[in-house]
């Protein structure tokens, strides 16, 4: 199974990037279509753990038993994957921010290297600097660096996959009662953010995906129906936040919410998706695999990247319209991954092949 390409969850990155649009742009005003549909749409924020379990199951596929293990060349090419587009729309932001604002040269050279070393990322003062979303790169790069000592304690014990997450969320906790009390930038500031935007509280998210992943190496499945199933269970999810949606906040703000996102959605909905996705043949599959949404997949890491900030800025002086700015992202998305990020990517890994 391992090194296998899967064409439709290539798509589905789109499909996760597109959501997290959704829901900070939604366009279902509860003027219009009411306030369960807004409140609905709003929890599309689960393109993220869409992606968390995207990225356990790739890296588990590719990496877990991979003979003559480098981890050097491991890390590069996962720097190679997403640190390039970063830093550079992440040096653009604080340059066009600085020109504009006239911020103070200080802060922003500060908070400039807690952005592009991704440190912003374990700071609840820091995590919305920036690339607001790239918050959720520092615990996709938490995730590359341990994946292989991961691999080789669970190579050793299937019972690692849950030793694994339950050490991780015990240490973010302890993080948390030491540095709650102390004014540091707001590192490991309370149990909320530990457990919303950081690796020690989405860890399970990657072990779905990481578990995902062996159980295909060792089952084949005759059962035509988990793309159907996955879907049910996204949407079932999705329902169960709305109902727990806190005024002027989301299923996630509680406690519930959080075992719902992390770990009900990637293992009743998105993990069975994965799988129909991959083993059944359906016109969902097809939709995904297509030419179309292979692009927008390829690109869709870039459209995350832009979808807030500083294009949006810009395309909003022309014409405020969530359609335009969709569109326009979309195409500025592949014109960069085409000419920047797939060259570049190309370059640092022909160095290391």
């Amino acid at each position: 199974m391992n090194k296998i390409n899967f064409p439709a969850l290539t798509g589905i990155r789109a499909l996760a990037a597109f959501m997290v649009f959704v829901h900070h742009y939604n366009p279902f005003s509860i003027e219009v279509y009411g306030k369960y549909a807004h409140d609905f749409f709003c929890e599309f924020h689960i393109g993220v753990t869409i992606f968390f379990v995207l990225s356990g199951f790739l890296i588990c596929n590719r990496y877990y038993d991979e003979p003559n293990f480098s981890f050097k060349s491991y890390l590069i090419k996962r720097v190679a994957r997403i640190y390039p587009m970063y830093f550079i729309l992440t040096t653009l932001t604080f340059v066009f921010f600085a020109f504009v604002y006239s911020q103070n040269g200080w802060v922003d050279l500060q908070n400039y290297f807690y952005n592009i070393s991704f440190l912003k990322g374990f700071s609840d003062d820091l995590k919305f600097t920036g690339i607001a979303q790239g918050w959720s790169l520092t615990v996709e790069e938490a995730f590359y660096f341990t994946a292989p000592l991961f691999f080789i304690l669970i190579n050793k014990s299937r019972i690692y996959l849950v030793i694994i997450p339950l050490v991780f969320i015990g240490l973010g906790l302890l993080l948390v009662s030491y540095f709650s009390g102390i004014d540091c930038n707001g590192f490991m500031k309370s149990t909320n953010f530990m457990f919303d935007f950081t690796f020690f509280g989405r860890i399970c998210e990657f072990f779905v995906g990481i578990g995902l992943a062996l159980i295909l190496r060792k089952f084949s499945f005759n059962f035509k129906g988990f793309t159907y199933i996955g879907l049910a269970g996204i949407i079932l999810s999705l329902c169960a936040l709305v109902s727990l949606k806190v005024e002027g906040g989301f299923g996630v703000d509680n406690f519930t919410g959080k075992i719902i996102n992390t770990i009900v959605l990637p293992v009743f909905g998105i993990a069975p998706l994965f799988l129909g996705l991959i083993k059944e043949k359906t016109f969902i599959s097809n939709f995904f695999s297509s030419k179309t949404l292979q692009l927008l997949g390829k690109s869709s890491y870039i459209f995350y990247l832009i979808h807030l900030g500083i294009f949006v800025t810009i395309l909003n002086k022309f014409f405020i319209n969530q359609w335009f700015l969709f569109l326009s992202l979309n195409i500025i998305s592949i014109v960069f991954y085409l000419y920047i990020e797939a060259p570049l990517n190309k370059l640092i890994r022909k160095n290391i092949d």
